[in-house]
């Protein structure tokens, strides 16, 4: 029996995010059903983050409620407010049903413009919500931004960085340690090696978030599986980006990962042609949605 390995759809947040439309709830729903009707077992379906700065998300509170049952929910949050939003809006489903998301970057640059504030100022507030989710029984993941590669020309990334937010995810209770391409610029040795550190250091499962600027994305993960990775994440028709972070490339193509996966001999529990329809839901969603204003320069918010 070939060995499994889990996909993460993150169309619905980090696909969306960066769009110059919002799509509506209903079809974001229909996504959602779509993709549990391709047999996708975990979506990242939304961010808890104030609608000014993310306005194609501004929908979480009353999207939560009404998702299909069935597939595994994630969402993003970055301070006590959007912890205390996303568990309202989980309440209609079952405990171990879905997790809550924090992210923190490597990049301190990227920090500051992602999250309004120092690293050690947002790990701070990750301790907090941390507690807080040990006492209300809520699974909390772990991501760090820019793991490899800064959006900033002359900004080196520490490895010790890396390691040091690993180790706090893991010490605050994080069941799962994502390290994210943020702008598609690693490198499979880059990849290998950064997967080899942080392994050492965690006994936390690592996920990849991998974007796709220099085509390098599929080796990405192939060196991850060669590591031990058993987790990535992808977007419908390679949605997605971060506003925060210059030159940020769409994710990687939820599709081709898919077929990857299955050619490197592994399974996913994913059929192919139930995913290209989802594709083309989510791209029919698109040509429908309606536009926004020019996003403000003076934003906090994601990955």
């Amino acid at each position: 029996m070939a060995e499994h390995v889990s996909l993460l759809d993150v169309s619905a947040r980090d696909g969306l995010q960066d769009e110059p439309c919002v799509v509506a709830s209903g079809d974001k729903l229909e996504v959602a059903q779509a993709l549990l009707a391709a047999g996708v077992a975990e979506i990242e379906i939304t961010s808890f983050v104030h609608p000014r700065w993310v306005p194609q998300l501004a929908d979480a509170d009353v999207l939560v409620p009404q998702l299909p049952h069935g597939p595994h929910y994630s969402a993003l949050v970055m301070n006590a407010r959007g912890y205390e939003r996303a568990c309202a809006a989980f309440t209609g489903h079952a405990p171990g049903t879905w997790t809550l998301v924090f992210v923190a970057s490597a990049s301190p640059r990227h920090n500051q413009s992602n999250n309004n504030r120092s690293i050690e100022q947002t790990l701070e507030i990750f301790d907090a919500l941390a507690a807080r989710a040990r006492h209300d029984g809520v699974t909390l993941h772990g991501a760090i931004a820019c793991s490899f590669v800064s959006p900033y020309a002359g900004e080196p990334i520490d490895p010790a960085l890396v390691a040091q937010i690993a180790r706090r995810y893991e010490r605050g209770g994080c069941t799962l340690i994502t390290l994210a391409d943020t702008v598609g610029r690693a490198d499979p040795y880059g990849v290998a090696r950064r997967v080899d550190e942080i392994a050492a250091v965690t006994r936390v499962p690592l996920s990849l978030h991998l974007h796709d600027s220099h085509g390098y994305a599929l080796a990405n993960v192939y060196a991850g599986l060669t590591g031990g990775v058993r987790r990535f994440e992808g977007a419908l028709a390679g949605l997605g980006g971060c506003p925060f972070a210059p030159g940020s490339p769409g994710n990687l193509d939820l599709e081709r990962l898919n077929r990857f996966i299955i050619d490197c001999g592994f399974e996913t529990g994913i059929e192919p042609a139930a995913l290209t329809c989802a594709s083309e839901r989510i791209r029919a969603a698109l040509r429908t949605a309606q536009p926004i204003p020019e996003r403000t320069t003076t934003a906090t918010a994601h990955e």
